[in-house]
């Protein structure tokens, strides 16, 4: 029988959930130091980010809570705060009034626009300390297991061992 230090052991040395959420907090890290003089968090920026990408700068909530691989509920905290800082407005779709809708305020945007060199420095300082090939690589990596990793993906996968 297996004690809690065996475990321990193997999923210190196995563990992938352990280093993705190490390096994304060292990553994060990095850059909230950067973005510091815009009083905006990495976090906060990445999502303005994902509104901004959207068709017409507007994203529906289920969209973007997919695009962020976020549940509605941590999404709708997360925009809360941005929505009470005017830099975005959530409102329902002209088109469907069932959909809820995440558009940038004029100040988001240029709050978004002024984060950009900050957001650089971050960038640039970070591929410099991995080198350009690895952080080429990591960036590739990232996108694949997330894709891999996605809800719909997940399906796919379940329904192909199921019929195996």
């Amino acid at each position: 029988m297996t004690d809690h230090l065996d475990a321990a052991r193997v999923m210190a040395a196995q563990c992938l959930c352990f280093r993705a959420r190490r390096t994304a907090r060292a990553i994060t890290r990095a850059y909230d130091e950067a973005l510091r003089p815009t009083g905006l968090q990495a976090t906060q920026v990445t999502l303005m980010n994902a509104v901004a990408l959207g068709p017409d700068g507007a994203q529906p909530m289920g969209q973007l809570a997919e695009i962020l691989a976020l549940e509605i509920s941590t999404l709708t905290r997360n925009l809360r705060a941005l929505e009470s800082a005017g830099l975005l407005d959530v409102g329902r779709s002209e088109t469907d009034r069932r959909v809820r809708v995440v558009r940038l305020t004029e100040t988001g945007k240029t709050r978004l626009a002024g984060a950009l060199p900050y957001w650089k420095q971050a960038h640039g300082e970070i591929v410099t300390a991995l080198g350009a090939d690895t952080a080429a690589d990591l960036h590739a990596a990232l996108d694949a297991t997330a894709q891999a990793m996605s809800p719909a993906e997940g399906r796919k996968a379940g329904q192909k061992h199921s019929t195996a």
